[in-house]
């Protein structure tokens, strides 16, 4: 793993085709007022924290046999958050 400096653009088109939320990653969820947030951020210019991304070699995408079951494992443990107390 290393650390790379990039812009949103550039990382955007990537997105899904080389770069992939892992599976062992929690689900999240953003209000659209979050959102908003990290985009004024973004235009003000201020730091913000780091963004993990999951490269995955290209011989290794159509693998998805291993990364469906970790994305399985991982929808089953997160459902506890989903409760509401």
């Amino acid at each position: 793993m290393s650390y790379k400096s990039e812009t949103i653009a550039a990382i955007l088109p990537r997105i899904n085709t080389t770069y992939f939320l892992p599976a062992m990653q929690r689900e999240f969820i953003w209000t659209e007022e979050q959102v908003c947030a990290l985009f004024d951020s973004v235009m003000r210019r201020y730091p913000i924290s780091s963004f993990l991304f999951w490269q995955v070699p290209t011989e290794a995408r159509d693998d998805v046999e291993a990364y469906e079951f970790l994305h399985s494992v991982n929808k089953s443990r997160n459902r506890a958050h989903l409760a509401r107390l």
